[in-house]
């Protein structure tokens, strides 16, 4: 399932000013926007231009354009436009023409449209469905979110004792562990838009890993750690700095991270290596549960 449509009002996108309301006025990354969806495969649905003010109306609309509901999004400034599509993936704008609207039940609104292109759509879409990010790739994998069906892959490779040598283990209750999982997709993912995130090497489509960022409470301050765990069987590879590495280019350029942390035990001298690898510095050691962490610190300006 990919999305396909992208349903409109045209009148509603109208930024020009109530006394001049006759004139037709976008943005310019609106238009810039529009023009690129074509080259995405997806059509652009005018409501306007089928009075379609119904959701009835839209469902003869979307049949004539050989689209599912399932495979739109509507883009909405008002509440109207929000009505006639219900329990469509939905983007709201705020469109200061047409003031004093809720938009309620809309989780992602925009002000505006200049950072807004096929992926940032692509991902409401996909957020909508329950459909994973594939958020980072690198010369041999792809780190996406992770589903209920990674499980039974991250089980068999936390089996091994070194994987759990110096970190927390799956849930033993399965039942747990899914919830756990599902709480974390939800939360973690929609609110935040990152996270720990399932490593897929391209060549197998094999699960060898996790690798991401999570946040530690620490007495004082709340940070941002990195962190990996690469399957027995994809060790020695190089798997772990090609991911980190993708990684802190991430924290640095995407989110605007000033500073990544790692806490590592202070025997498993092979993370050390790969902190200090990575331009980590240690900073003090710490107690997490009663274990002694080493904390490093990297500071991620001018990441590249």
């Amino acid at each position: 399932m990919r999305l396909r449509g992208l349903i409109i009002s045209l009148k509603e996108l109208n930024i020009a000013k109530e006394k001049d309301l006759e004139r037709f006025v976008m943005e310019d990354g609106l238009t810039e926007l529009l023009d690129n969806l074509y080259s995405h495969g997806v059509q652009i649905i005018n409501l306007d231009m089928y009075q379609a003010d119904t959701p009835q109306k839209l469902e003869t609309v979307l049949k004539l354009h050989q689209i599912r509901p399932e495979e739109c999004l509507l883009l909405a400034a008002t509440d109207r436009v929000l009505a006639i599509g219900p329990g469509l993936a939905c983007l709201g704008y705020v469109n200061p023409a047409f003031p004093g609207q809720k938009l309620s039940g809309v989780k992602q609104v925009v002000e505006g449209f200049d950072e807004v292109d096929f992926s940032f759509l692509e991902r409401v879409y996909q957020r909508k469905h329950g459909i994973p990010w594939v958020v980072m790739e690198t010369e041999r994998c792809l780190l996406r979110e992770i589903t209920l069906e990674d499980l039974d892959a991250l089980y068999e490779l936390y089996q091994d004792e070194s994987i759990t040598r110096y970190m927390e283990g799956l849930y033993e209750n399965r039942k747990k562990e899914e919830e756990y999982t599902r709480a974390y997709i939800e939360h973690m993912y929609t609110f935040f838009g990152y996270g720990m995130w399932v490593a897929v090497e391209k060549k197998s489509g094999k699960i060898i890993g996790r690798a991401g960022l999570d946040h530690v409470q620490l007495p004082g301050e709340t940070i941002l750690e990195l962190g990996y765990v690469i399957g027995k069987p994809f060790q020695n590879q190089g798997y772990a700095t090609e991911l980190c590495k993708e990684i802190l280019k991430f924290a640095g350029k995407s989110l605007k991270c000033p500073a990544l942390y790692c806490l590592i035990h202070k025997e498993n001298q092979i993370s050390i290596h790969l902190a200090e690898k990575l331009g980590f510095l240690w900073q003090e050691e710490i107690k997490i549960r009663q274990k002694p962490l080493q904390k490093y610190i990297k500071t991620l300006y001018n990441v590249d």
